[in-house]
């Protein structure tokens, strides 16, 4: 059945994520608080969301009318919510401003910034002016006492809205590209694959209960209630013993590294720790069985690899590793991931392969009869992302970097940008992480000789700003819009409010961040994760500058291992019906959030398996609600604690930073 979403609901979603984008900074950055815009699943849309049903519910009920929005409207507004929150942290502004003016803040003359870098990097996108960045990272000259107009309009406008404009080019024509692939990827996975999504599984579940006027009973299920105590318990002790240090806490982080050796098979897992967070278990719970069963055992697995090198005896030596960029990866065993992931993306292909070949002929001769599922055309969609890749090649050569690098590089980021979609979309990860960077398959196979000096500098600060903290991509939020629209009419106007809304929530999470940045100043706030990663990626940079690197045997072996057995995986996943072990877990095997979710996974996955295996289906239908529960009670628990800090000033996280 079609859906008619009426224009107040794309106008009420775009709004709630504009609002989103402008409170975001000052919560996240300034209060610390739980993040707003965190993840895959962003506590500050379902809020939201939830709250807008919760009311439009009450009020239909006293007024003895129709909802001012259907359970679709509201779905779909929340959709656009989540496209773009992410925008507002760590999906972009969260690293933007010290990204562009790290190279000349942070020189002096212990890393000779100023005599390598710089010169590489065009000012008008790269700022170096001392006046402008003593006021960025300090703050405004007598900031304590200036009101919100004052410091408004003390800040430089006319400096920062041409460095602003000549980045937007880079970002938007990066999210027209972004949003042509979601569309084009849309139809393969919704349609042909039937992916289930597990993120919108609960979220669909409510609307379904609004719209049938069983909300409040929904919610008043005996099954979601136990599951919506136990997060409600947990965090209110948390909260309270954050404000009241002598109310005692329920720990949420367990240490069990201590309870292993040292030395022998068991080695690796002596920095083994243990997270609650019953939102996670939730998710877990919903996603397939052979998906989460694939993300514990394959962490667990790469702990038991770590003991068994070491007990091998087998000396390599961290400098095998070389300069990569990946956030978290130290050990040469861990490139198993590159393998992986080139193997996966081909996988992908393949299964697309008939798909992506009719989409080609109607590219070059158009059959009106052609299945379409997206917001545009299938055709649009090939065109505008063949159009958007390049050019951004040639925005990408203006500013100095060599066609052939950019080419290299952008094949990197967008093959990596699908690779977490499917990652996100099908194993219903609300917390993702990447351990090794795109370009850093590039850097392994290749070298560094092949990227230039320029290409090498610019290319790793472009990745550093959208390409690699895909915590809040957009990539896999376009998804998740595109499945909940799957049915919607007015498809076309949908595609017109998405691309509003990211060219507006560009401009707002912009103009929020630089105002908190000169309010406060950067090293005031809440940036050291960011000033730190991204000061890394410059003194990496100029490593690779200063000595060439050239293909590791150590790294090759283990990038090669990787693919050998991403590829043996995927063979046995699409070859044998029984096979229980989906391949997508083998990506995240060394990734900093499956060392947050693994737990999550194995205890969603067990629970999962026994309500299957000795109740059915109806004993899971009734059991799920228990882990509906749980994901509403946490993320409630996270916005009721948010609001509290606005009052008191005492942040406590609910989910992780």
């Amino acid at each position: 059945m079609m859906h008619s979403i009426r224009p107040r609901a794309l106008l009420s979603g775009m709004l709630s994520g504009l609002a989103i984008c402008a409170v975001t900074p000052f919560a996240n950055s300034y209060l610390k608080t739980t993040p707003l815009a965190g993840g895959h699943f962003p506590l500050a849309a379902f809020f939201v969301f939830f709250a807008s049903a919760v009311v439009l519910t009450l009020v239909a009920r006293v007024s003895r009318r129709a909802p001012l929005l259907s359970g679709m409207e509201l779905l779909t507004a929340w959709a656009l919510m989540i496209v773009v929150s992410g925008i507002s942290f760590t999906g972009l502004v969260r690293t933007f401003f010290i990204n562009i003016t790290a190279p000349a803040q942070f020189a002096d003359s212990t890393n000779g910034w100023a005599d390598s870098l710089l010169p590489l990097l065009p000012e008008a996108l790269y700022p170096r002016d001392p006046a402008i960045l003593e006021a960025l990272y300090n703050g405004l000259s007598g900031k304590s006492g200036l009101s919100f107009v004052q410091a408004w309009e003390l800040i430089p406008w006319s400096f920062w809205l041409p460095v602003l404009g000549a980045w937007s080019v880079f970002i938007l024509l990066t999210y027209a590209t972004l949003f042509c692939l979601a569309n084009l990827f849309t139809a393969q996975w919704v349609v042909n694959e039937r992916i289930n999504f597990p993120l919108l599984q609960m979220p669909k579940l409510l609307a379904e209960a609004y719209d049938e006027q069983r909300l409040f009973s929904f919610l008043a299920d005996p099954f979601l209630l136990c599951g919506l105590c136990i997060p409600v318990v947990l965090h209110l002790l948390g909260g309270l013993s954050a404000h009241i240090p002598s109310i005692p806490a329920l720990p949420t982080e367990i240490l069990a590294g201590s309870y292993f050796p040292s030395t022998g098979f068991l080695s690796g897992f002596q920095k083994l720790k243990i997270f609650l967070y019953p939102a996670f278990i939730g998710f877990a719970f919903i996603t397939t069985r052979q998906v989460s069963l694939s993300f514990w055992l394959f962490f667990l697995l790469a702990g038991l690899l770590a003991g068994v090198l070491q007990t091998s005896g087998l000396q390599i030596p961290d400098s095998a590793l070389g300069t990569l960029f990946g956030p978290v990866i130290s050990r040469p065993e861990e490139t198993q991931s590159i393998g992986a992931s080139l193997v996966f993306f081909g996988f992908m292909i393949w299964l697309a392969r008939e798909y992506i070949v009719g989409v080609a002929r109607q590219c070059l001769s158009p059959d009106p009869n052609f299945q379409e599922a997206g917001w545009i055309s299938a055709r649009a969609s090939m065109l505008g992302a063949i159009f958007g890749l390049a050019a951004l090649c040639a925005w990408s050569t203006f500013w100095g970097m060599g066609l052939g690098t950019a080419v290299l590089l952008y094949a990197c980021f967008f093959a990596a940008m699908l690779v977490v979609a499917k990652l996100i979309c099908q194993g219903g990860i609300p917390f993702a992480s990447l351990n090794a960077a795109p370009s850093d398959a590039a850097l392994s196979l290749f070298g560094s000789k092949p990227f230039g000096s320029i290409g090498l500098v610019l290319g790793m600060s472009l990745q550093k700003m959208l390409f690699v903290d895909v915590r809040e991509a957009l990539l896999p939020s376009l998804l998740h819009a595109g499945k909940i629209t799957e049915r919607m009419r007015a498809r076309k106007l949908m595609a017109l409010t998405i691309g509003a809304s990211l060219v507006l929530a560009v401009a707002v999470s912009f103009l929020s961040m630089l105002y908190l940045c000169y309010r406060y100043g950067i090293q005031e706030l809440d940036m050291d994760w960011a000033t730190r990663t991204t000061q890394t990626v410059y003194a990496n940079s100029q490593r690779l500058l200063e000595t060439v690197q050239t293909p590791d045997n150590w790294v090759l072996f283990f990038v090669l291992a990787g693919a050998a057995v991403m590829l043996m995986l995927v063979m046995c996943y699409y070859l044998f019906p029984w096979w229980p072990i989906h391949p997508i877990g083998y990506l995240l095997a060394y990734s900093a959030s499956m060392r947050v979710l693994w737990f999550s996974f194995l205890v969603g996955w067990a629970c999962n398996a026994v309500c299957l295996r000795y109740g059915g289906t109806f004993l899971y239908r009734r059991v799920r609600l228990i882990f509906i529960g749980l994901i509403i009670g946490d993320f409630c628990m996270g916005a009721f604690w948010a609001l509290v800090s606005l009052k008191t000033g005492i942040s406590y996280l609910v989910l992780p930073s």
